[in-house]
Parts: structure tokens; C-alpha cells; sequence
């Protein structure tokens, strides 16, 4: 199947991810999954027996669960992610990297020092 990242979320606390993907106006998906490998809007995804194909590259991370979109969940998911990239992919600092499970952060934000 193909799909259409239309969103993204990271989760510091427990160092996963989630990713809005959109196959057809009616048919979405939160993928959540665990990895080096950061899933961005506009990336275009194909699964099939090969595994996980982004935008023609094979990429190696772990799918955790797939759950269908629903708007209420995804708002619920955002409201735990407690990253400020998650609302704001343009800050040039983090305060809270200290306590972020990521090695490198998703958004390229840098630690406060």
C-alpha cells in the first residue's frame, strides 16, 4: 500500500514516535513506531513484502502499532507528547532535552546549555 505522512509527533518520555498517513481522503492511520528513522510530512510510504519503503529508500525502524485516525486520538497523543518540537519545528533551542530519551532530537533542536 501507499501512503502519505501528513504529520508527526515524538514522544521524549518514551523515545517513540507517531505518524499521521494518509492512503485516501477516507482511509488514515497513526503509525507508531520506534526508531533512528523519523517519518515527515509530505514523505511518501510503501509497505510490502520488502518491509517499509520511504520515498523509494528502504528504512530500518519498528513499527509498535498501527491504530485507524481518528482526530480525538491523535489530540490525546499530542496532548502526552510533552515536545516542543511537536508545536513549534521552528525553535532554535530545547530546555527539556535533559530529559528526552532521544540520542539526537527529531526537529535538530539544540540543548540549552
Amino acid at each position: 500500500m501507499h501512503w502519505n505522512i501528513t504529520d508527526m509527533l515524538v514522544s521524549p518520555a518514551t523515545g517513540t514516535a507517531f505518524a499521521l498517513a494518509r492512503n485516501t481522503s477516507e482511509l488514515s492511520v497513526i503509525i507508531w513506531y520506534k526508531g533512528s528513522y523519523f517519518l515527515r510530512p509530505n514523505n511518501k510510504l510503501k509497505t510490502d513484502a520488502q518491509g517499509v519503503i520511504v520515498d523509494g529508500k528502504s528504512r530500518n525502524f519498528n513499527i509498535v502499532h498501527t491504530m485507524p485516525f481518528f482526530p480525538s486520538v491523535w489530540r490525546t497523543i499530542k496532548n502526552s507528547c510533552n515536545c516542543p518540537g511537536n508545536d513549534n519545528v521552528s525553535l532554535r533551542n530545547c530546555d527539556q532535552q535533559q530529559d528526552c530519551l532521544f540520542e539526537l532530537c527529531p526537529y535538530g533542536i539544540k540543548m540549552i546549555s
